[in-house]
């Protein structure tokens, strides 16, 4: 039967359009993906300056503000009276774990199934928890080398950094796959 011809099953003949919806969705996702980070990247770092001066202030532990570089320092006194030069780096703000999620969402969850604005409203959620995430974790380094040294805070940051990336990460996916699967059965 090498010479029979090949019958096409109906799914086969409608996976062009859900190709071209998966490419459509990819392409809309990539020029949001692009807009939000540009956006995040001219505005987060002065604005974890602003947030985290203000919750270190709140907690009495003494922090100055340098904007004379590219990127924001923050020296923050100690209690042992040695100081602590943040700089705030791309890694430290959490720009870096949203650009690697969002390149990694756009890839695998915008071919799924599903609608768009679902897709989008999730890839901005997933921004937005992974800032506050960072934000929490530089907090809690910040707070735990005032109290223990400057010494503590590199071996925090490089614990927990890993650590609480990979679990927004994760409940982000989560939430939104399952989000996805009930719209699709309901």
């Amino acid at each position: 039967m090498l010479g029979a011809p090949f019958a096409r099953s109906s799914s086969a003949q409608k996976l062009p359009h859900k190709t071209e919806s998966g490419i459509i969705h990819v392409f809309v996702g990539l020029a949001v993906l692009m807009i939000s980070y540009s956006l995040l990247w001219l505005s987060f770092p002065s604005l974890l300056v602003e947030a985290m001066t203000g919750l270190l202030s709140a907690a009495q532990v003494s922090v100055t503000r340098i904007f004379d570089s590219v990127v924001p320092l923050l020296v923050i006194k100690l209690m042992d009276g040695s100081n602590l030069q943040l700089l705030l780096t791309e890694q430290r703000c959490g720009l870096l774990s949203i650009a690697v999620f969002g390149f990694l969402f756009l890839l695998v969850m915008h071919p799924l199934k599903g609608s768009i604005w679902l897709k989008l409203a999730w890839l901005e959620f997933g921004f937005l928890v992974g800032l506050t995430w960072s934000l929490l974790r530089l907090l809690v380094a910040v707070l735990l080398s005032y109290h223990l040294g400057a010494g503590a805070f590199a071996v925090v940051n490089f614990l927990i950094g890993p650590l609480t990336d990979i679990l927004w990460v994760v409940v982000v996916w989560s939430l939104m796959l399952s989000t996805l699967t009930s719209k699709k059965s309901g």
